[in-house]
């Protein structure tokens, strides 16, 4: 609320304040004159006229709601009592008002019947102010300006004199106030508080409170004037706060807001007022605050740390210190009771509990604190939780823990190394998040229901739960996580007579039956969340006529299915992720394995499952299989099984695993060929065959794991498809030859090219011979039914490892590179055909090529290549049979199949080269490669 201010600047004092004697114009006692006296306590003197003498001797009491004094006559005293009040009051003969005040003074002011009347307090402050009888000068008006920094929104405009700063819902984090156009000297002055820090330094004029960077919140303030303005105005403000709502208006200096709830500011208000003035609005409750808890730590090689309080750090981050001891107390607790704590210490374990102020922990003995508890008592719990967090080595501050409540870690040999308390109203908000505040190895709990004994007790960690030796069946069971570090569930289905697979539950629900005299046969348990990452569960089972059967993991079966074997007893713990299993885990469940499969087929989709050498797709129907998808059930083995299809204009996919599609879905994409594999520990018990009815072949020839099944490179359709599983080494004998039938595939590499022009001599580049040649073989190859890819079929660059990468990506059965020759001068005699294989030469090493460049059986095939083509072309075409040797030329040393490469005659010889530039020549050379490749194929 502003006021105007008429400011007494001639002669409202006649001389200085002393404490003898205030000499002051007298009140003319028929007038409406009275005198406004600021009273500080000291003993004063006021002259009422030449014959009375007003002497003030001090406050009656503390409260300073009125003042002791004595009125002089010429011959006589009276003592009298004068009341601080906001109106005018009468005594003897004397009319004035009191007020209390930092400093003297005494104004002569005007006062109508009708103010003296009103018991508006605020109009009767106003005319006070208004009314000055020595001067009517007008003075500047003092304003307070302020403004704060709200989370999340940034600094709000200035604004001042009881307006609201902030926003309702918002927490304010930062404040700046200032004074402006002051009548006098002075400051304003002003700290606030967060829980964290406790209370700023005082900062003056507009200097930043808190600060905007930090996550701290204010929770309370405190504002006051300095210097001369102080002893004629006094600062109200007020606050809302996020639970509270506006609080009550308090001035210079006292507390605003609140302490120890974490209640932070939302907004502000704040106004000066004439000294002594009303306070603009009701001043109830201005400040909460609760009760505090206060605790210190013993700290390695420090010793016992400053005491803290209220959720305030003890201990050290970063430092590798560990906590070795602790006491806790209760400050200004407004009820009865006390707390009660105790700490895990290594090699001690969890310690006696202690109360109020006593050591928790050891000294002396270099022993960590790990965990702790902390509890209150008596009436206090009734209305106060107390919660606390812990910063543990390795994990940073873990969640906040609630009125005992275990904190810290067990188990880790971990060490505390800060803490933090604090107190919240009873049912308040935590300070934070509770996830986690204990960390500790996680443990496995569970029940079994056995026949006619009921529910056995719960047991832990590998325990066995049911019987031995007494042909009691297992019908139900429960398990569930206790403890640890890691969120997450234990999820797990039991086999049970009549029903088979009963539905997935988790964490303590119960899985079998009770009262139906069911056996269980078998178990699946897994782990799921974040805990999955981290630790493998493992269970056995006692199994009737078995005995323990091997330890099964992480959602495999144990048991028995098929058999009408009841389980008698069962096992379940958790290990650490890549840790040893806690036993064998030699066949954990005993079936005969079954392979299951169904293939999509054109125009029809997804077939129904067949099982165990059943067709599955059509015949005579002319349709495609497009997809396929193939799992194993049951068996005695662990393991599993890799598949993959080649597929129209995509060739080999990729394996996929156990029930995954292999194909396409949509694409109208016929599947050609497929190969299956059994992994793991089955794969040395059984074997996996497989055959495919094929369009224009029929039923192809068994495969047999991991074999070619089907056609490559003759555009024929898979129609149908037969799976099985056998004994190992019990199947027929299979033929790949006649399982898969595949076109030679062919690589030709025509030299050069781009950038590069080869050899040149005669105005020809050797790059544009080796082209069309290499062009004329492709459809010789092609119309003989070979598959032919080339590394270039246009001017085009490529470097040599370009060309051997190209190559060992696709499935070849030879390389084939295709040059012109040159002695490098303009001209030569030199002439003829020149061929080459693969030598290893330790001086050109191989980059690309490491595993397959000197295998025997490449190597061989190189040869006999490189004569079979080289002897066409001398055969076909009459030229000089220059030479056939052994390089470690590029594209040789780098491709994984066998690889030749043959010089078709020299460009700087003009004879040869007159030949190589004519169409028929080229067409001879084409003939005599192709007949060569053909040749080798009657080979191999």
């Amino acid at each position: 609320m502003r006021r105007k201010v008429i400011l007494l600047i001639g002669i409202l004092f006649i001389g200085f304040v002393f404490q003898s004697k205030a000499t002051v114009d007298a009140v003319d006692q028929e007038s409406n004159d009275y005198y406004l006296i600021h009273y500080n306590g000291e003993e004063q003197e006021i002259l009422v006229s030449e014959d009375v003498v007003l002497k003030l001797t001090g406050w009656t009491d503390e409260s300073k709601t009125s003042a002791d004094a004595e009125v002089h006559y010429t011959e006589s005293l009276k003592n009298i009592t004068m009341n601080v009040t906001d109106k005018v009051s009468k005594v003897e003969t004397i009319s004035y008002r009191l007020v209390a005040s930092n400093t003297y003074k005494v104004e002569i002011l005007k006062n109508s019947e009708k103010d003296n009347q009103t018991t508006d307090t605020e109009k009767l402050n106003t005319d006070e102010t208004n009314q000055l009888v020595q001067s009517q000068s007008e003075a500047p008006i003092p304003s307070i300006n302020y403004n704060s920094f709200v989370g999340g929104i940034g600094w709000q405009e200035v604004v001042s004199n009881g307006q609201t700063s902030g926003i309702a819902g918002s927490n304010l984090k930062a404040i700046k106030v200032s004074l402006d156009q002051a009548p006098y000297t002075g400051d304003v002055i002003y700290s606030t508080y967060d829980q964290s820090q406790g209370w700023a330094n005082l900062l003056t004029d507009d200097q930043v409170s808190e600060t905007t960077e930090e996550t701290n919140e204010i929770e309370a303030i405190k504002i006051d004037l300095s210097g001369e303005i102080a002893n004629y105005y006094d600062v109200y403000y007020r606050v809302l706060t996020k639970d509270f709502g506006w609080l009550g208006w308090t001035k210079n200096g006292m507390k605003a807001g609140s302490e120890n709830y974490l209640n932070f500011i939302e907004a502000i208000e704040v106004v000066l007022v004439a000294e002594g003035g009303v306070a603009p609005g009701s001043t109830d409750r201005s400040f909460v605050s609760g009760p505090s808890i206060v605790y210190s730590s013993h700290v390695q090689s420090y010793g016992w740390m400053d005491e803290m309080k209220d959720g305030q750090m003890s201990g050290t981050k970063g430092e590798s210190k560990r906590l070795e001891a602790i006491n806790i107390n209760l400050q200004d607790s407004p009820y009865s009771g006390g707390l009660v704590y105790s700490t895990h210490v290594k090699d001690y374990g969890w310690l006696n509990e202690v109360t109020n102020g006593e050591m928790a922990g050891t000294l002396g003995e270099s022993k960590r604190m790990e965990a702790i508890k902390i509890n209150l008592t008596g009436e206090m719990a009734n209305h106060y939780d107390i919660y606390y967090r812990v910063h543990a080595q390795n994990f940073g501050w873990l969640g906040w823990a609630q009125n005992g409540m275990k904190a810290g870690t067990e188990g880790l040999s971990k060490r505390i190394e800060a803490i933090e308390v604090v107190l919240v109203e009873k049912d308040g908000p935590a300070p934070g998040s509770m996830v986690q505040p204990y960390v500790t190895t996680p443990s496995a709990v569970y029940s079994s229901h056995v026949q006619s004994y009921g529910w056995m007790s719960e047991v832990i960690d590998g325990q066995m739960s049911g019987t031995k030796g007494q042909s009691k069946r297992l019908e139900a069971v429960k398990i569930s996580l206790k403890d640890g570090q890691y969120a997450g569930d234990i999820v797990y289905s039991t086999h049970v007579q009549g029903y088979g697979w009963l539905n997935e539950v988790q964490n303590g629900d119960v899985s079998g039956t009770n009262g139906e005299s069911k056996r269980m046969e078998a178990i699946k348990i897994e782990l799921r969340g974040e805990i999955a990452n981290h630790y493998d569960v493992y269970y056995r089972v006692h199994a009737q006529n078995f005995g323990w059967l091997g330890w099964a993991r992480n959602g495999a079966k144990a048991g028995t299915a098929g058999l009408s074997k009841r389980l008698e007893a069962i096992e379940v713990i958790l290990i650490k992720k890549g840790k040893a299993a806690p036993g064998s885990m030699n066949l954990p469940y005993i079936s005969s394995p079954s392979i299951v499969y169904s293939s999509h087929v054109q125009s029809y989709g997804w077939m129904d499952e067949m099982k165990n050498g059943q067709m599955s797709g059509t015949k005579g129907e002319s349709k495609r299989l497009e997809a396929i998808k193939i799992n194993l059930q049951d068996g005695l083995y662990s393991g599993g099984l890799v598949y993959s299809t080649h597929v129209q204009g995509y060739g080999w996919l990729n394996e996929v695993k156990p029930g995954e599609v292999s194909g396409t879905n949509g694409e109208s994409k016929r599947m050609e060929a497929i190969k299956i594999a059994l992994t793991g520990d089955i794969a040395n018990y059984y074997d996996v065959y497989y055959r495919v009815h094929a369009q224009n072949f029929g039923w192809m020839g068994w495969a047999r794991n991991g074999m070619k099944a089907g056609t490559q490179g003759l555009s024929k359709r898979i129609e149908a498809v037969e799976i099985k599983l056998v004994s190992k080494g019990k199947g027929d004998h299979v033929s790949q030859l006649e399982a898969f039938k595949r076109a030679p595939t062919v690589f030709l590499d025509p030299g050069h090219g781009g950038r590069d022009p080869g050899a040149v001599a005669g105005g020809y580049n050797e790059k544009d011979l080796n082209l069309p040649v290499s062009k004329k073989v492709k459809s010789l190859l092609v119309a003989r039914g070979y598959t032919v890819h080339m590394s270039r079929e246009n001017d085009t660059y490529l470097s040599l490892y370009e060309r051997a990468e190209m190559a060992n990506e696709l499935e070849l059965d030879i390389f084939v590179s295709i040059h012109a020759n040159s002695t490098g001068t303009a001209s030569t005699s030199v002439h003829g055909v020149e061929s080459f294989y693969y030598r290893v030469n330790p001086d050109h090493p191989p980059k690309i090529n490491h595993t397959m460049h000197d295998d025997p059986d490449r190597m061989t095939k190189s040869v006999v290549l490189t004569n079979l083509v080289h002897d066409s072309m001398l055969r076909n075409t009459g030229a000089y049979n220059r030479r056939l040797d052994g390089q470690a030329f590029a594209v040789l040393r780098e491709t994984v199949v066998p690889a030749t490469l043959i010089e078709m005659g020299y460009i700087n010889n003009s004879s040869d080269r007159q030949k190589l530039i004519t169409n028929s020549y080229q067409d001879k050379l084409a003939k005599s490669i192709a007949d060569g490749i053909d040749d080798y194929f009657e080979i191999y």
